[in-house]
């Protein structure tokens, strides 16, 4: 019995280092497929897709990618709880990801992630910076400081991937990070281990 405990202890933490280790996503299938190599395989459980004419002032409905219609509540009827909304919700055609509450009936975050493609120049440090697109690549807004080439969504959050610019002996790692607040002008982003936030702001 004690053996039996043990194994499922040590497996079950090799499956949390796993996924908490890099998160990727269906999102990033083209940039891993142009890599040759496919998508690291985690559990994100989110939706992807883009509204449907059915979305109103209370409810957003998702075509998702794969064809299905899903009728999401803004707000839990139980709880009275506001569901994130991540974006505007102006353009049918912007790419939408969504995770959700409830036997998928509620919307947790609405993530508008046309809107988060594009570049983002920290508000505090002035060497931070990246530009995120629709293939899944990222790139540094600046040839020094911090160097991101690749990012994903994990359940709404970003995902940013480093080292792949620096030297052959530099360790690549993910930044994952929660995303607060996003709007065609600002992004806060905050790291999924209780950092302080950090404000962006969008440039061209």
């Amino acid at each position: 019995m004690k053996k039996a405990s043990i194994l499922l202890f040590l497996t079950l933490g090799v499956g949390i280092g796993l996924v908490s280790g890099c998160m990727g996503n269906r999102q990033s299938k083209e940039y891993a497929d142009a890599q040759g190599t496919e998508p690291a395989q985690s559990p994100d459980s989110a939706f992807y897709g883009h509204l449907g004419e059915g979305t109103g002032m209370s409810c957003l409905e998702l075509v998702t990618e794969e064809g299905d219609t899903l009728v999401l509540n803004k707000v839990d009827e139980k709880t009275g709880n506001y569901g994130l909304i991540l974006g505007e919700i102006a353009n049918y055609t912007d790419r939408f990801a969504i995770t959700t509450v409830d036997d998928d009936q509620n919307v947790l975050v609405a993530l508008n992630v046309t809107q988060l493609e594009r570049s983002w120049q920290s508000v505090v440090d002035s060497l931070k910076g990246f530009r995120l697109m629709p293939d899944g690549k990222a790139a540094a807004l600046k040839d020094v400081g911090h160097r991101y080439d690749a990012w994903s969504l994990y359940n709404c959050m970003l995902v940013l991937q480093t080292g792949r610019q620096e030297t052959q002996d530099a360790s690549t790692g993910c930044d994952t990070l929660r995303i607060l607040k996003l709007t065609p002008d600002s992004l806060i982003l905050q790291s999924a281990e209780n950092g302080s936030p950090e404000r962006f702001y969008s440039v061209k």
